[in-house]
């Protein structure tokens, strides 16, 4: 599908398949220092994004520049939830489920930023949401506290905040956002 941007750019927003690997690791690469700080759900290299979606648990969306063919962002969901992080889920009083919850991890262009795009793709992510029996959408490592662009636009969307934590000396929130009142 080929949608405009607020600032009138066309993009192509489809699922990632699998002849678009290496068009996704040359993303990657791309991202800022900042960025991949703030979004590192698995290496950057060829060989682990391979293995990455090797596990019929992971898909993705992108979205690409129609003018310049390139990914210009890439969203990640996983039916479930980490392991490492249940036991802190949980202390929020969540009971998890492999079934009925995915996890949720999204990246956008430095240079798309604030453009639209996450927000187009993030509309059409819930809409093929809604054929799939998840009722909650977890996000990926949870949002940096500093983060206020991101945690606004999760909010816009429903998510709720859960809990704070700290990872390698920064401050993060987990949240969640309920599926079965968009379905």
């Amino acid at each position: 599908m080929t949608v405009q941007t607020k600032d009138h750019k066309s993009v192509s927003i489809s699922l990632l398949a699998i002849d678009k690997l290496p068009a996704l690791v040359n993303y990657l690469d791309k991202l800022s220092q900042a960025t991949r700080r703030r979004f590192e759900p698995h290496s950057f290299d060829s060989q682990s994004v391979t293995n990455f979606y090797q596990d019929a648990n992971h898909r993705a969306y992108i979205a690409e520049s129609v003018d310049e063919p390139e990914i210009v962002a890439y969203f990640i969901i996983k039916r479930g939830f980490l392991p490492k992080e249940a036991e802190r889920l949980e202390s929020y009083g969540l009971q998890l489920s492999a079934e009925t919850d995915c996890t949720f991890a999204p990246s956008v262009a430095d240079a798309w930023q604030s453009s639209g795009v996450g927000n187009l793709l993030f509309r059409m992510v819930l809409n093929e949401l809604q054929t799939e029996p998840f009722e909650r959408m977890i996000l990926w490592g949870g949002v940096q506290s500093s983060n206020e662009r991101a945690i606004r636009f999760y909010e816009k969307y429903g998510f709720r905040e859960l809990g704070y934590f700290e990872h390698n000396g920064i401050g993060n929130y987990d949240m969640i956002k309920e599926l079965k009142a968009f379905a």
